[in-house]
């Protein structure tokens, strides 16, 4: 077959989750014979918006839209861009793909390229990789960083777009910042603003999309039972957990655990990771064990826009602490992932949201590198049960604490039973089988 996936980002020009997925699906396929060709947005404004640049990288046809980010864009085309969906056509029309699987809708793409690629008489294959069709902040996850149980009224999700975090602006600001939103929320937004309406709207065109796809995939049950709730027909949801290839995974086994112990964190140095509570944890087993040699190292990256100010206002603080053992580690390329999380003792996932299928759990799982996590969907459902049952409840960094110092005294240690639920293989057999199910185009 020809296929074309459309996502947010291919490695080397995106390293989370859902490229590296994507990556590891298109390769996979490949190998099998099928004729690959990706299509992702490119943000840097390098080249002029909606420019389409084609390169071949590693047998696979990227064919790059040049789409960059713009803070003086309104709420709509967050989600919706016309231009986008016109390139999407022409590339459509001049390749004939036989089957087009989307992992990535938003930022940079459009919700109609669903139906779009109906109406060229494609068949559209969805896979659901976060929360951001059916929450904008993307992780339900409220401004004042508590937990949303969503999809929730339209009033609701407006209110929570439009204020402003407390890492977002400094109090004053911020305050002032709400106000005026209000305001202007009060007069129907005046195009400057979220109101119920925008939301409404958006969720018809999300609604629109799921319809036109002709089989919807979700990496988990919890992210699968949250379509459910916002009126996907279940039977019309897969369930197939992420895989990817674990040779290189299986290659680092046998690399011994570090001496001193070295605990990994992998993510945003945002509040949604909830990286504060991994910064409580130290503090508390460096006071508990103030002889005892460890240390913490983060990888990744400060988040843009929102929550900016939370790096200046907890990270920088913990890492200027006279004795503290975290440290800030390099940036790493996807194939280094195996050998830097083999060099952990035990990689830490204290999230503060449910997750939706973290990558960084199922490549520790690979290795049979212990995970210390918070008790939420996404992290349990990705473990297995005697792994999550040592899981603790968000924000609890005491409880954590306990978990790193059993790691520690080597109560917790290596997995004897190393690899994925589900093989590469077997994951490419489903898609296969999804695509089959999909034979002829929609009508």
């Amino acid at each position: 077959m020809r296929l074309l996936f459309v996502t947010l980002g291919y490695p080397p020009r995106g390293r989370f989750g859902t490229e590296f997925y994507t990556r590891e699906l298109a390769q996979g396929l490949l190998a099998r014979g099928h004729e690959i060709h990706v299509l992702h947005p490119v943000r840097d404004g390098h080249a002029p918006r909606y420019t389409l640049e084609s390169v071949r990288e590693e047998g696979v046809s990227v064919h790059l839209l040049h789409n960059p980010g713009d803070p003086s864009k309104r709420f709509e085309p967050s989600w919706h861009d016309e231009r986008v969906e016109r390139v999407f056509d022409g590339l459509v029309e001049r390749l004939r793909p036989d089957r087009v699987h989307f992992t990535y809708l938003l930022w940079g793409l459009s919700v109609g390229l669903v139906e779009r690629a109906r109406a060229a008489g494609v068949p559209a294959l969805v896979t659901l990789t976060d929360y951001g069709l059916l929450c904008h902040r993307g992780q339900m996850f409220r401004g004042d960083l508590t937990r949303c149980d969503g999809p929730r009224p339209a009033a609701e999700c407006a209110r929570c777009i439009r204020a402003p975090g407390p890492f977002d602006l400094a109090p004053l600001p911020r305050r002032l910042k709400a106000l005026a939103a209000e305001a202007l929320a009060a007069v129907g937004g005046a195009r400057r603003v979220v109101v119920p309406a925008d939301l409404e709207r958006r969720e018809r065109a999300v609604r629109a999309a799921l319809a036109a796809a002709d089989r919807l995939i979700a990496p988990t049950a919890a992210l699968a039972r949250r379509f459910v709730r916002a009126g996907v027909p279940e039977h019309e949801l897969t369930t197939l957990p992420y895989a990817f290839e674990e040779a290189p995974y299986r290659a680092v086994r046998d690399i011994a655990p570090p001496d001193p112990p070295r605990f990994g964190f992998l993510g945003q140095f945002a509040p949604h990771k909830g990286l504060a509570t991994l910064l409580e944890a130290e503090r508390i087993l460096r006071a508990r064990a103030p002889e005892r040699p460890f240390e913490v190292v983060l990888h990744g990256g400060a988040p843009g826009g929102r929550g900016a100010r939370f790096v200046s206002q907890v990270l920088a603080p913990a890492l200027a602490e006279p004795g503290t053992r975290v440290r800030v580690g390099e940036p790493f390329g996807p194939d280094e992932a195996p050998r830097l999380l083999a060099g952990f003792s035990a990689i830490c996932l204290p999230s503060e949201w449910d997750e939706n299928a973290p990558l960084s759990v199922l490549q520790a799982r690979a290795i049979g590198v212990p995970v210390l996590g918070t008790n939420v969907p996404g992290i349990a459902e990705a473990l297995p049960a005697e792994e999550a049952e040592r899981l603790v409840d968000p924000g609890d960094a005491a409880g954590l604490a306990d978990r790193m110092e059993a790691v520690l005294s080597g109560e917790i240690g290596r997995s004897a039973h190393p690899g994925l639920a589900v093989s590469l293989e077997q994951h490419l057999d489903k898609i296969e089988a999804l695509y089959d199910a999909t034979r002829f185009p929609s009508g």
